[in-house]
């Protein structure tokens, strides 16, 4: 008995199959070894599990993701839209793959994976098509198996479209503060302006602010150059380990014709702290999300174009006696950013109670089916 679906696998689509789970295997191979090797430079370079100390959380991730997209010559492709060419999406842990051996990795191979898939289940192919016999004698990876059957279900049309494979390994370092209202410092009554023992308002928002909320602003300020300080670090060592301890390519084209490159980006989430009234533990409780990408080779850690990252920005408060505004903190680039991200909302800000700091460091690697 012959399967109809088997009968349809054309000799050039079958063809064509197995030179993308070639390919597929090619790209589960690189990113294994590059996790492997990735990990290895993160605690060769004082890089540690995760751990907590003084309100501070830090850890990190390794995710792989292999984004499978059409080529120039299909006639759909949109050379002005990247995203409309992106026909799926497969992502995993790659920390699990380095932390357990026994891990399930995508280069795991099974000849019975595909013939089985592709005929829908039924384990019964047709005898005496050559090419057929020889189909389902190869074996393919499991990458492939999660594109066809999770991301693609089972849609071999779109399987045999796939024209570039696209890997991204992204290593992750992070870190959580928290900003303890008790660390803010205690003054006596009686030395507090005039002006704000009763209340003051801020120039840009309408908004009246205690003294209290002067002095945490600058308890967040603090926070803020500490986390810048500390993200341009995990940067320059994110990036002194791509170049020269896993000899990772800047912008290379090789013989084979595949590519490799890597970018690297920063994000800074800021939450609810748990004391406050609008607190839910059902929510993710955020207050403001920013990222910004990071230039390459130390030329510019922050900072888009017309945008320098430490602008001569006060806030301030108004002195009845002066009849003034006095400058009280000069806060920092990163500060300044955030409180533009929130439409210079004060209450947002001042509602802040935990920060979660993000570097990205993304290797990326494309080859052409």
């Amino acid at each position: 008995m012959t399967d109809e679906r088997i009968i349809t696998l054309s000799p050039e689509i079958a063809e064509r199959i197995c030179n993308l789970n070639a390919r597929l295997t090619e790209a589960a191979k690189w990113v294994e070894e590059r996790a492997r090797e990735t990990m290895a430079a993160y605690f060769a370079g004082s890089g540690r599990e995760a751990h907590q100390s003084n309100g501070q959380w830090e850890d990190f991730e390794l995710e792989a993701m292999v984004k499978c997209s059409l080529g120039r010559d299909d006639p759909a492709f949109d050379p002005d839209d990247d995203h409309a060419n992106v026909i799926a999406v497969v992502t995993d842990m790659a920390k699990l793959w380095c932390e357990d051996e026994e891990h399930l990795k995508w280069s795991d191979c099974n000849t019975d994976l595909m013939f089985t898939e592709i005929n829908g289940g039924i384990p019964c192919w047709g005898e005496g098509l050559p090419h057929i016999d020889a189909f389902r004698q190869i074996p393919f990876c499991f990458l492939f198996h999660d594109l066809y059957e999770h991301a693609l279900n089972c849609d071999l049309d779109s399987l045999t479209r796939i024209s570039v494979i696209e890997i991204n390994l992204v290593l992750i370092r992070q870190r959580g503060v928290k900003l303890d209202p008790a660390l803010l410092p205690r003054k006596r009554k009686n030395t507090y302006p005039r002006s704000v023992l009763s209340r003051w308002r801020h120039p840009w928002k309408n908004v009246a602010l205690r003294y209290r909320d002067l002095r945490y602003a600058r308890l967040l300020n603090q926070k803020l150059r500490e986390a810048k300080t500390w993200i341009e670090e995990q940067v320059r060592r994110s990036e002194k380990e791509y170049l020269e301890d896993i000899i990772g390519l800047d912008r290379l084209l090789s013989e084979n014709n595949t590519y490799e490159d890597y970018d690297m980006m920063m994000c800074v989430e800021g939450y609810l702290g748990e004391n406050h009234p609008e607190y839910d533990e059902e929510d993710d409780n955020i207050v403001v999300k920013y990222s910004e990408p990071i230039y390459k080779k130390n030329k510019c850690i922050f900072g888009r174009g017309g945008n320098p990252f430490n602008p001569s920005r006060y806030i301030g408060y108004f002195s009845q006696s002066r009849d003034s505004w006095q400058e009280k903190i000069q806060p920092c680039g990163l500060f300044w950013n955030i409180f533009q991200e929130t439409g210079r909302d004060w209450l947002k800000i001042l509602s802040i109670g935990h920060l979660w700091l993000d570097v990205f460091f993304v290797q990326h690697r494309i080859i052409n089916v």
